[in-house]
């Protein structure tokens, strides 16, 4: 939108004798009291005889990186203190997502003016204000556009600065002829995968969830049950969920979980990586986690997950900060977000590293629960071999369909405690091992040389999962009645190689007595 100089005067009180408008991306200089575009070589040079030479006032925009920060810092320190622009009465005016970009030397030679996200009520203004300019614009050309700036417009700008929905609404009106609403979805997403986010809409369920019945039901009572139908929740007193954790070993399915969890809530999900976004954070300030929270929720609803939570989430009293707590900051905006109480997004998280967490992040409120994920019991390792080699992928398996299941029988009971990952590796190993021999068709001979690549130490297995069991019974918002259920069923449905199902059943027993 256009920058007027009479609204410069309003706004400042000032009365400058011209106003150049700097734009860092296109290293242009403009002179916006009569639109005149200015050539220089060398931009910031031009700037500061502007600025020494007569009252005039500078605008710089946009400085949203810090390699734009760092191309005009020294020039914005010697400005500051430079006593011909006091005595001239010129004035720079720089623009950016945050003040934390330019380092705090500077910032205490300047004054910080923050300004509010834009309100509904001045979204609405501004649309309404670049459509009548658009309109306005082909009206010249006796063209006649008509653009409405609905209700559903508004709400889905939210989250984006002004100059963002500029953007996205001149690229919907250039795509549609109008404000699409989808267009400002995709522009967030754009922002999204600019900070390592992945936006996608889940194309699997629990259906395609191998075993795993009792975790499943629980999930479908305590959590999909409320979300779909908040009418029936609220009539019984029960609040909506606010989040889960899934906990468990590497490989059992945290991930796959969430996808058909978001798939059965009929949400899109967002996979945002803890362990990237601390390192991206920690390199250019706070401001990326307030963008990108207020991104989700604009977002929302949306399922949110969160895989290796144990690396956002760590023990605040444990850590030994060496980046002037700014680790320790972003991890307080984290917590104040899942917190909030008008948070609409459903957040997701997955650890194997539950241990290691700050007990803050896993407090009812911000997760209603803790959910253990063991590796698969023998039934569910038999559906994983089934959708792994028929349903995911269309394998030539040798003879009938009573011939495939008694395969993936004999394999489920020879792969005890396995993980989901490791049986969905023997798969595609069998397959590769049929292929490379030039065998028509893949059978047990295939699938017995693929075990041979993967070796499970069935001790160090079980002292994990205790381990497990010793993590959960310590933390406060476990089910412990469902914590022994799923364990008993564990054992119920797992033999070992050996035929030996006692195993689990006296580690149990052990665990029980303890």
């Amino acid at each position: 939108m256009k920058k007027q100089n009479g609204n410069l005067k309003k706004l400042f009180g000032a009365n400058p004798k011209a106003v150049y408008d700097y734009n860092l991306q296109r290293s242009k200089i403009v002179n916006l009291t009569n639109d005149q575009p200015l050539e220089s070589m060398n931009p910031i040079v031009e700037l500061d005889t502007f600025l020494t030479a007569n009252g005039n006032m500078v605008l710089i925009d946009y400085v949203f990186m810090e390699e734009h920060a760092r191309m005009i810092v020294d020039y914005l320190a010697a400005w500051s203190q430079d006593e011909r622009l006091h005595k001239n009465k010129s004035t720079v005016l720089v623009f950016t997502s945050d003040a934390n970009l330019f380092p705090e030397t500077l910032r205490r030679l300047c004054y910080t003016i923050t300004i509010c996200p834009s309100t509904e009520e001045e979204r609405r203004a501004f649309l309404q204000e670049l459509a009548d300019e658009i309109q306005a614009k082909f009206a010249t050309i006796n063209q006649e556009i008509k653009i409405d700036v609905t209700e559903e417009v508004v709400q889905a700008s939210s989250g984006l600065d002004l100059h963002s929905i500029e953007t996205a609404s001149i690229e919907a009106f250039y795509q549609n002829r109008t404000f699409a609403v989808s267009a400002y979805t995709e522009h967030k997403i754009k922002i999204l995968q600019t900070y390592d986010l992945t936006y996608t809409e889940p194309k699997i369920g629990f259906n395609e969830v191998g075993g795993y019945k009792m975790f499943k039901e629980y999930i479908r009572k305590k959590v999909i049950l409320p979300i779909r139908d908040p009418e029936k929740a609220k009539y019984y007193g029960v609040s909506l969920p606010r989040g889960i954790i899934f906990f468990g070993p590497p490989g059992t399915g945290k991930t796959y979980f969430a996808e058909a969890l978001a798939f059965e809530l009929g949400l899109p999900m967002i996979k945002l990586n803890s362990s990237d976004l601390l390192r991206g954070v920690v390199g250019e300030s706070e401001r990326r986690v307030k963008q990108i929270t207020r991104l989700i929720e604009s977002l929302s609803p949306v399922l949110i997950f969160i895989d290796e939570i144990d690396a956002m989430g760590s023990d605040r009293g444990k850590e030994i900060s060496t980046d002037s707590g700014v680790s320790r900051r972003i991890k307080n905006q984290l917590l104040e977000w899942l917190g909030d109480r008008n948070r609409r997004s459903f957040p997701v998280g997955a650890t194997n590293l539950l241990e290691s967490m700050d007990t803050a992040f896993i407090r009812t409120g911000r997760f209603d629960e803790v959910v253990i994920v063991l590796p698969p019991d023998e039934e569910a390792r038999f559906e994983i071999l089934k959708i792994h080699s028929s349903v995911r992928r269309k394998m030539p398996l040798k003879g009938s369909t009573k011939d495939h299941e008694k395969i993936w029988r004999e394999l489920a009971k020879d792969t005890y405690l396995w993980t989901g990952a490791e049986l969905e590796k023997l798969a595609i190993d069998a397959g590769r091992v049929a292929m490379e021999n030039d065998t028509k068709f893949i059978g047990m001979d295939q699938f017995r040389e693929a075990m041979k690549s993967t070796q499970i130490n069935e001790k160090a297995r079980q002292d994990m999962i205790r381990h497990h069991f010793d993590v959960m019974n310590s933390i406060e918002n476990v089910n412990k009645q469902f914590l022994m259920e799923a364990f008993n069923d564990f054992d119920k449905h797992t033999s070992s190689k050996d035929g030996d199902s006692g195993r689990i059943s006296a580690l149990i027993e052990n665990i029980q007595n303890k």
